[in-house]
């Protein structure tokens, strides 16, 4: 799965980004920066690297509290739980997606 340079949601323009400066020491390795229409992964780098696969999630995890954000369910944005398995099977279906 390729992760984009930016999406749509409703109209706005969601940018995604790479910040090295989270670094993961308190668990952060992306941010969904919601007045700044971006979201924000940790890259790999020298110290910290992570599978592809990790990343995608990650970036899903993100896209999901996005997606809650415009849906304004602050309370579900707010459910790691909920986002994280949300975003979990997300991204296996994307991945396993068979066509003919």
């Amino acid at each position: 799965m390729d992760i984009p340079r930016r999406l749509k949601l409703l109209g706005r323009t969601i940018t995604v980004e790479y910040d090295p400066m989270l670094d993961g020491r308190d668990g952060t390795v992306s941010e969904a920066r919601y007045t700044s229409d971006s979201i924000v992964l940790q890259p790999n780098t020298d110290t910290f690297r992570r599978p592809q696969t990790q990343l995608e999630q990650v970036f899903l995890h993100e896209l999901v509290h996005y997606i809650l954000n415009e849906m304004n369910e602050y309370d579900l944005r707010s459910n790691e739980k909920f986002v994280d398995v949300f975003a979990g099977l997300l991204h296996q279906a994307l991945t396993t997606m068979e066509f003919e």
